[in-house]
């Protein structure tokens, strides 16, 4: 699905950095939503690698990220399980990616927007 247009304007919508290690997958809009899924990139160095297999996807998490014109944002975000032939073992890449604000499933810039202008106590949010 992804093109240049689409790339373009993820990188705009999107945290920042997040298309070095995703691709988008999928976009659809409702009345009140707009949930972008995306998908972990290939790891060249593994996959290259015998040793190593891609083994699909594990289940998507979902990350609530600044709304776009009075539309919900969520990321639908699916990293890629892999497997150590020699091990057996499964394992996933860390990324260098603070995508999630701790203890929430806010992206770290929306999490940050919603303690500055609501503060640390929670009650319901226009936004959530």
């Amino acid at each position: 699905m992804e093109n240049a247009y689409l790339k373009a304007i993820a990188s705009v919508v999107l945290p920042a950095q997040i298309l070095d290690y995703f691709t988008v997958v999928g976009l659809t809009q409702t009345d009140t939503e707009i949930p972008i899924s995306l998908d972990e990139l290939m790891d060249k160095s593994l996959s290259s690698d015998v040793h190593f297999e891609s083994k699909g996807f594990m289940e998507a998490v979902s990350v609530t990220d600044f709304p776009i014109r009075a539309h919900k944002v969520i990321l639908k975000i699916r990293r890629r399980r892999w497997t150590d032939s020699r091990t057996g073992k499964s394992f996933s890449l860390p990324i260098d990616l603070d995508i999630v604000a701790k203890g929430t499933r806010y992206s770290k810039e929306f999490g940050a927007f919603l303690k500055e202008t609501y503060g640390d106590i929670p009650r319901d949010l226009p936004y959530a």
